[in-house]
């Protein structure tokens, strides 16, 4: 409480103040809202730019990865860069890391045994950051990859899709302009 001194009639006295007066509460609140109104959308925009920042270094890490495991299958006397990827995940394969990497036409297969390994992510049901699922477009499968929160399809993704013969390069399709 605060105690201010008036004249009361010649006299001095004192009287209590009982708290703050309406206008500064209106104010004070007017502050806040604009504060809000300022600073709310740039740490909005920084989860935003978080997600498609994560994305670019998946990306970035798949397209080294591919080229990696490519070339060490090329130069490897027991890779064959000509040989298919199988149905039941087996056949060709590299060791990366101390880890297999199945592969399809020498490059990683679009599986959690190929690229997923090859690129060392892990799926938010294994305790990872990442939603990792497989689609199937115009006859071409592949694997989906997205941060861990609530994206649709085709929004904020990397779309890996192995090669479907020799001599052909993996797709990749960085769609992260709607993080």
């Amino acid at each position: 409480m605060i105690h201010t001194s008036s004249f009361n009639h010649g006299r001095l006295s004192w009287r209590k103040q009982q708290g703050f007066s309406l206008i500064e509460l209106v104010v004070v609140i007017i502050i806040l809202g604009i504060l809000a109104v300022v600073v709310a959308p740039k740490f909005i925009g920084l989860k935003s730019n978080a997600y498609a920042s994560s994305m670019q270094g998946v990306a970035a890490a798949i397209n080294s990865g591919k080229i990696l495991v490519y070339s060490a299958c090329v130069i490897s006397a027991g890779c064959d860069e000509t040989a298919p990827g199988t149905s039941n995940g087996l056949g060709n394969s590299i060791m990366v890391q101390g880890q297999s990497v199945t592969l399809a036409y020498g490059y990683p297969r679009h599986t959690s045994a190929g690229i997923v390994r090859m690129i060392n992510i892990a799926d938010n049901s294994g305790g990872g950051e990442f939603n990792i699922t497989t689609y199937d477009v115009n006859n071409r499968s592949g694997l989906r990859i997205r941060p861990n929160a609530d994206y649709a399809a085709n929004k904020c993704e990397i779309r890996y899709s192995q090669p479907q013969a020799a001599g052909e390069s993996p797709l990749v399709v960085v769609d992260i302009d709607e993080c």
